[in-house]
């Protein structure tokens, strides 16, 4: 992310500063995927760098400070709790993220073959997806209530297409012909497990924001 200051940030409005947030951890969440992918690629130098980003970045806590110290001095549509608790999960990306980045960077893993590289990748397209778009569903929460609904419906829809694709991954990994406690087995198991842990937090950051929607909006 640019770098911004302090006096920049203390113009913005907390929608503004919801989404420069957004923003920022959604960056990151990419730049570790975007690692993953060199990592398929066996671009290991390139995989280091983007995970060794996505745990030294703290720009994101700048934005954070100023947020909370601006909510109670604002006039919101949501109530200040929920404000919170919706920002409370955007961060919660981050940490996901670089405790994810901490643990891949143990091992320098060699995959097994092409094909199990080529379901990962599927994978990591569908979590790019969910990404992008509870991004997007974030920042139409401010002003269109029923547009972040339906942008959760999709990634909640492409939430459960990875749930199939994850069991095709683990089934592949457990028939290899290999040791079954040696560190490549875990490393894989767990990273595939691990995406999954991403996504499912990205599901339920999804149905937290329909229930704002639902909350809020008056249907007809």
């Amino acid at each position: 992310m640019k770098e911004i200051t302090e006096k920049a940030l203390k113009k913005l409005n907390i929608d503004e500063l919801t989404h420069l947030f957004v923003d920022n951890i959604n960056k990151q969440n990419l730049k570790l995927i975007e690692g993953i992918e060199f990592l398929v690629e066996e671009k290991f130098g390139d995989f280091t760098k983007n995970l060794n980003y996505v745990i030294e970045t703290n720009t994101e806590v700048q934005i954070k400070k100023v947020f909370e110290a601006k909510i109670f001095k604002s006039k919101l549509i949501f109530s200040k709790s929920d404000r919170l608790k919706l920002f409370t999960k955007i961060n919660d990306i981050k940490n996901i993220g670089e405790f994810f980045a901490n643990k891949m960077l143990l091992y320098k893993v060699i995959f097994p073959d092409n094909e199990f590289k080529s379901q990962l990748v599927r994978v990591l397209k569908s979590l790019k997806l969910i990404s992008n778009g509870l991004t997007d569903a974030v920042k139409a929460i401010g002003s269109d209530l029923s547009n972040a609904y339906k942008i959760c419906e999709e990634v909640k829809e492409e939430r459960r297409k990875m749930r199939k694709k994850e069991w095709e991954l683990l089934n592949r990994l457990y028939n290899y012909d290999m040791d079954y406690l040696s560190r490549t087995f875990l490393y894989l198991k767990e990273l595939v497990e691990d995406i999954m842990m991403l996504a499912d937090h990205i599901k339920s950051f999804a149905e937290y924001i329909q229930f704002l929607s639902t909350k809020y909006l008056i249907f007809e």
